[in-house]
């Protein structure tokens, strides 16, 4: 399991951008706001990076299609994780106005933190919106 650092409470969006390297093309900005939007559940901002078409494929299954719907889950989902925090690794450009960012995602058990290490892909269309997002987790080693 990854160590947290101490502190590692929700950041605020401004603290969450701090916290990336600076990226120059539109398409890694919009990613970068909504993660950081996400990660501080602003429900308007994140809203704000979604085409109102947005599609988003989960790693379970937990497919949305429109902005109301996938941000209606993620107004449920997000504030039910006990000690959210989501850090980013790295944000990389694939060209064509898609965008792959490594994160990870920590929650707070009560047998201790809970690390995912995840990669998501953004597709983001001329108008800089978020048209498709779809993630992936890195399984667990097998022993």
């Amino acid at each position: 399991m990854d160590p947290v650092p101490a502190g590692w409470g929700r950041p605020s969006a401004s603290e969450y951008r701090g916290r990336v390297q600076r990226q120059t093309s539109p398409a890694c900005a919009v990613a970068v706001r909504y993660l950081g939007a996400l990660a501080s559940q602003d429900w308007g901002a994140v809203t704000g990076c979604l085409a109102p078409d947005v599609v988003r494929r989960g790693p379970f299954g937990d497919n949305f299609r429109g902005a109301p719907a996938y941000v209606s889950f993620l107004q449920r989902t997000m504030p039910a994780l006990p000690g959210y925090r989501m850090d980013v690794d790295r944000v990389t450009e694939l060209g064509e106005q898609r965008v792959l960012v490594e994160l990870r995602e920590t929650i707070g058990l009560d047998s201790g933190p809970l690390v995912t290490h995840e990669c998501l892909v953004f597709e983001v269309d001329s108008d800089g919106l978020v048209v498709e997002i779809c993630i992936y987790i890195r399984q667990a080693p097998q022993c």
